[in-house]
């Protein structure tokens, strides 16, 4: 696995991670908006996912010199 993939996946997983903590403290703090909250959590976590795809696939892409 090239150097640049294995950054971009640990973003990735760290994008992850924080999206995680914010909407579980969002969830603590506001626990009768949860059912409201859990879909938007996993939107976002989506769209993150989603977005990190293409750098995923230019990490890949880039030639190992």
């Amino acid at each position: 696995m090239a150097r640049a993939v294995a950054v971009e996946l640990i973003h990735l997983v760290a994008g992850l991670l924080v999206t995680q903590v914010f909407f579980r403290a969002a969830i603590w703090s506001y626990p009768q908006g949860a059912g409201s909250i859990e879909p938007v959590r996993w939107a976002v976590m989506l769209a993150v996912l989603a977005m990190s795809v293409p750098e995923l696939v230019k990490a890949a892409r880039k030639p190992r010199n």
